[in-house]
């Protein structure tokens, strides 16, 4: 069985398109429906239904997908033999929320690419659900984001760690230093905050519901770091991870307005499929995850 068939059949069945996967191969279609059928003639088997220009995977097409990445898995396993760290080569495909990436994640990054110099680490950064989706698709090869603690069959949990969602803003603020603060206190002000498919504004959205309460910001944007910037510059109120407004709070160029009838904590969580064979490279950047957060919540621990 040729492992270029076997690429390819992964690859069509990622995107769902023999053209597309050819494009993203560099190969004409021809040569992708060539592969395939030799791959189905080898198995015995269709391992596609082509509809018009749709194209799905059989139920034969289904349970060899596992076959199909394990095999990858392995051939991708043999060329690391012997390999030292610093030689290692290949993509690493992370999708991660852009709050755990410029918060947790980015300071990580010098070291990694000094342990892993030929890896490339590409980054994709959007919601929690379309994360899960593309892992599911096999578009990612890890995710790391916020969310209820979820178990997924697919997938296994690499780390799990729970994180406080808090109501920040600069310290002249007419509610700060006032002590507890009630929700109907908070959205009565100006906010910024992110846009509504982030997981933290649906869930400050589903507290405030609970209490016939209507949020309304006179700003939303979908980055935390613009967000923190606007707050230094004295304007509004905003949510976030606590872990994103940490290091202003200690210096003294934002506060956390206590809530006494709003707490939302979330998990930030990172993923991988579980025929995802885990590379000395993936497995370091779990460990580097799993240190930094450790840390976090440590210097958490001893700021409170």
């Amino acid at each position: 069985m040729e492992l270029r068939n076997v690429a390819t059949f992964l690859r069509v069945a990622e995107c769902e398109s023999f053209t597309k996967a050819a494009e993203q191969l560099g190969y004409v279609q021809s040569t992708v429906t060539i592969q395939i059928q030799q791959l189905e003639a080898e198995i015995g088997v269709p391992l596609f239904d082509r509809i018009g220009k749709h194209v799905s995977l059989t139920s034969s097409g289904q349970e060899f997908m596992g076959y199909a990445t394990q095999m990858m898995q392995i051939a991708e396993c043999s060329l690391l033999l012997g390999k030292p760290p610093k030689e290692m080569g290949g993509v690493l495909r992370l999708g991660i929320l852009e709050s755990l990436f410029n918060w947790v994640l980015c300071d990580q990054i010098p070291q990694y690419h000094r342990d892993f110099p030929k890896i490339i680490l590409e980054t994709r950064m959007t919601s929690g659900d379309d994360l899960l989706q593309m892992l599911k698709h096999n578009e990612l090869d890890m995710i790391f984001f916020l969310g209820k603690k979820t178990t997924e069959r697919d997938f296994i949990r690499a780390c799990a760690h729970l994180i406080n969602i808090v109501f920040v803003t600069y310290p002249e603020h007419p509610l700060a230093g006032r002590g507890p603060v009630s929700l109907a206190d908070v959205v009565r002000q100006p906010m910024i905050l992110p846009e509504q498919k982030a997981v933290y504004r649906r869930a400050l959205e589903e507290e405030a519901a609970q209490k016939n309460l209507y949020i309304a910001p006179f700003l939303e944007i979908d980055n935390s770091v613009s967000i923190v910037s606007l707050l230094k510059q004295k304007l509004g109120i905003s949510f976030l991870p606590e872990y994103v407004v940490r290091s202003s709070v200690q210096k003294g160029e934002l506060v956390i307005l206590p809530a006494e009838d709003c707490s939302v904590q979330l998990w930030s969580q990172v993923f991988y499929h579980k025929s995802k064979w885990v590379t000395p490279p993936m497995d370091s950047l779990i460990q580097l995850i799993q240190d930094r957060v450790f840390q976090d919540r440590f210097l958490q621990n001893r700021t409170i």
